[in-house]
């Protein structure tokens, strides 16, 4: 192949992978980019013969490689992605968002883990993947690990300790007719999931090669994440339905009131009286408190 008709196709590659929409366009209409190419018939003929879909392929094995620093962080969810042969294809997909990243400013690690943790969640939630049991739940048990640990080494939002803690019975209030005001806010770091596989089940599966990933059966479960900052600790907690759905609706602002209510919205057969109960057992746990003002969040 002439040197300059060469250069013009490694011209047209480098393009791709700089300019994924570029990529796209080539691949939905070849002979219109084609002929729009300032070059000479033998050299369109030759970027004609080139494999868009390998090219595309190869742009996501780059970005794979930009990405090799975060698996420290998120070894299952990269091992399941390898297992289930999308880790390629994942990451072609997800090219054109990083590009725009890069584009913004070098992004920081925290950045470049947070953005492709959302794309892919919100690709796995979007397609209801079953063809990769356990994906999506390893993927959310991992972040959320992560995201806790931020914020315990302080490196993420967090809520003041302002506010006057008060100690009284929650579901004695309840019982009666006047309004439970005080606030209710996390102690430290609380996040809550609600999984449809169990990721220690999962991890465990393709440890023994994978092979049983394919028969892994639902089996819905809560986690508590519970990151304390005096202990620089992190605990994964195993949760009722009841106990996730009264600390998914602590934010450091709603009142037990509130709190009580939302509860009851996400799991609407739960009696009131059992969900106050709960709640004063979070408490009695040292997950969460009383304040006698709402929590300001600081960050």
């Amino acid at each position: 192949m002439p040197t300059e008709v060469s250069r013009t196709v490694n011209s047209v590659v480098a393009r791709c992978l700089l300019d994924p929409g570029y990529l796209d366009r080539l691949a939905r209409d070849p002979h219109g980019e084609l002929a729009a190419l300032p070059a000479d018939e033998e050299t369109r003929l030759a970027i004609g013969t080139l494999d868009v879909g390998r090219v595309r392929l190869f742009a996501g094995f780059v970005t794979k490689v930009q990405h090799n620093d975060l698996w420290d962080t998120f070894p299952l969810t990269r091992a399941l992605l390898r297992h289930y042969g999308t880790e390629i294809e994942t990451f072609a997909d997800y090219r054109v968002h990083y590009v725009e990243l890069c584009r913004a400013g070098k992004p920081s690690r925290a950045e470049k883990a947070t953005r492709f943790l959302t794309f892919l969640e919100s690709r796995l939630r979007a397609a209801a993947r079953t063809d990769c049991p356990g994906l999506l739940d390893v993927l959310i048990h991992e972040r959320l690990q992560w995201e806790v640990t931020q914020e315990v080494l302080g490196r993420g939002h967090r809520y003041s300790d302002q506010g006057r803690s008060v100690h009284h019975d929650v579901r004695e209030a309840a019982l009666s007719d006047s309004p439970d005001q005080c606030a209710v806010a996390a102690c430290d770091v609380l996040r809550v999931a609600a999984l449809d596989h169990d990721p220690t089940e999962v991890a465990a599966r393709l440890q023994d090669g994978g092979s049983a990933l394919a028969h892994l059966a639902p089996k819905a479960l809560c986690f508590c994440y519970w990151g304390r900052k005096s202990e620089q600790t992190v605990s994964v907690l195993t949760v009722d339905a009841a106990t996730a759905a009264v600390l998914s609706a602590v934010d450091g602002h709603r009142t037990v009131d509130d709190v009580l209510d939302e509860s009851r919205d996400v799991l609407p057969e739960a009696d009131r009286t059992h969900l106050a109960r709960v709640l004063d057992g979070a408490v009695e746990q040292g997950l969460v408190r009383l304040i006698g003002s709402p929590a300001r969040e600081v960050g």
